[in-house]
């Protein structure tokens, strides 16, 4: 799951902005590169364990497989080499999620929450919070994510994401299909979204 379906699943459970800002720390830890030596917050706590528990609930759930499985065939039909296709499966069905999400005024200010500037200062970072400093100010600045719902968007996320990952990297020449591929992912996604959520929520134990 991406960051902001993280603090979605945070506000399914009432939490407070330290759990939502804990909900998306891992996704930010990997955003900046940067470890996390220390929590001093217990809400903060709670928010990282959320994290995992959903991320593994989340990727065992019927639809995401299904939606990945799906998109895996296209794109290796289409010519996108394994790898690449199923990167993008992967991480194309979570971004467009966050973007279908993102629309939800409730779940932006829920989002929103995370960015409290106290939050701050009971986090301990590797490198004393600058890189993260940088992170927050852009995120908070950008608003809620609903540029995840563009597919130009999408296809350039996927493009920084994946460039490290020689075996998973987005191919000059592959770029087009990829790219004719996108709203027809973003389709899927948006229309199996409920149903989705709703088995995520049914495995974390969560009221609907």
């Amino acid at each position: 799951m991406n960051f902001f379906g993280h603090a979605v699943v945070a506000g399914w459970t009432g939490a407070r902005a330290g759990a939502v800002l804990g909900s998306m720390l891992p996704d930010f830890e990997a955003m900046v590169k940067v470890r996390v030596l220390d929590v001093r917050d217990e809400d903060i706590e709670r928010g990282v364990e959320l994290h995992h528990r959903t991320d593994d609930a989340f990727h065992a759930t019927p639809t995401f497989l299904s939606l990945c499985t799906e998109a895996l065939a296209k794109l290796a039909a289409l010519g996108v080499r394994r790898g690449t296709a199923r990167a993008v499966a992967h991480v194309g069905s979570e971004m467009f999620l966050d973007g279908w999400l993102a629309q939800d005024d409730l779940h932006a200010r829920t989002y929103l929450t995370a960015f409290y500037p106290g939050l701050m200062a009971k986090l301990q970072w590797e490198d004393r919070g600058e890189a993260f400093a940088k992170l927050h100010k852009r995120l908070s600045t950008w608003g809620p994510p609903r540029d995840y719902r563009s597919p130009a968007f999408v296809l350039q996320r996927l493009n920084d994401v994946l460039q490290s990952r020689r075996r998973l990297a987005v191919v000059d020449e592959q770029r087009p299909l990829i790219a004719e591929f996108l709203p027809t992912l973003r389709s899927s996604v948006e229309q199996r979204a409920p149903e989705l959520l709703d088995e995520l929520q049914d495995t974390l134990g969560l009221d609907h």
